[in-house]
């Protein structure tokens, strides 16, 4: 099953995650991992949105230009078809030899000039079209060669740019992970120690008065620290562990949010310049 794309609604369910205390540091890593995942799918349905926007725009720009040309092409033929008629109304007036009057003559004389004129302008004409409408070709042509590079050139630096944030994520983890360890141990020992410190300035007998052995000397510190790490320490790593996190998961939420809302506001753009609309592309390509 595909991954949903990242919504508003995903990351303020995230938010209020974030104010659970019950939501484990664990829990709460996994899933700003998964909503990175799921803001890839935005990211490339964004890149294929615009690619095939500027594809529409290229293709209607270009069949545009095409049908200009085709109907000036339509038109030198109905001229071309003109004079053809010329050419044997022409023939027609001298199937029966040379006529004797003058003016004839000179009339049937300058429409054979006025025929090669016209035919010649004809040929110049179709040369000009045929030359512009191989240009278009070559132009289109090179602009969808451009748009496949645009295409390649976007794909490469968006998957470094989220394997990189997804990379950011782990480290973050992985300290976060260490230096709540180091502090919890602090913790889990310092509570018996502190007890014990306590209980000793008091004056509470050692186990045995004849004895420098620590474990009777200290024995509060020892029994103290067993009830700490059967009861508490887990609850102490754990808080620990939250307050720690919990500022780079809020900064982390706040960044994906601007992603986020970049992202919607590029999609805009690209539906505003190419009077597209990103409802339709998802139906015609994604709905089955």
């Amino acid at each position: 099953m595909p991954i949903p794309s990242l919504s508003e609604t995903d990351l303020e369910a995230y938010r209020i995650d974030l104010s659970n205390p019950e939501k484990s540091t664990g829990e709460l890593f996994i899933t700003l991992t998964g909503l990175y995942h799921r803001f890839a799918n935005n990211e490339q349905l964004l890149a294929s949105f615009e690619y095939a926007a500027e594809l529409q725009s290229l293709e209607n720009s270009y069949a545009s230009k095409k049908d200009h040309y085709n109907k000036e092409i339509t038109e030198l033929k109905r001229q071309f078809k003109q004079l053809d008629n010329r050419i044997v109304a022409a023939e027609q007036k001298l199937r029966h030899g040379i006529p004797d009057d003058l003016m004839v003559m000179d009339k049937i004389i300058a429409e054979q000039e006025s025929i090669v004129e016209d035919q010649e302008k004809l040929n110049n004409a179709e040369s000009s079209i045929i030359e512009q409408v191989r240009k278009i070709d070559i132009a289109h042509g090179k602009d969808l060669q451009k748009l496949e590079q645009q295409q390649n050139n976007r794909n490469t630096p968006l998957n470094s740019k989220l394997s990189a944030l997804n990379e950011q994520i782990k480290q973050a983890e992985k300290r976060i992970t260490l230096k709540a360890g180091a502090i919890s141990i602090v913790a889990i020992i310092g509570i018996p120690l502190i007890i014990d410190i306590v209980f000793v300035s008091l004056g509470l007998p050692p186990l045995s008065k004849n004895t420098n052995n620590l474990i009777f000397t200290h024995y509060i510190f020892l029994i103290t620290l067993i009830l700490v790490e059967l009861f508490l320490a887990e609850k102490i790593r754990s808080r620990i562990s939250r307050t720690l996190s919990i500022s780079y998961l809020q900064d982390s939420l706040s960044t994906l949010q601007n992603l986020l809302l970049n992202n919607k506001k590029q999609i805009s753009k690209v539906e505003s310049d190419h009077n597209s609309s990103i409802s339709e592309f998802v139906k015609q390509n994604y709905v089955a």
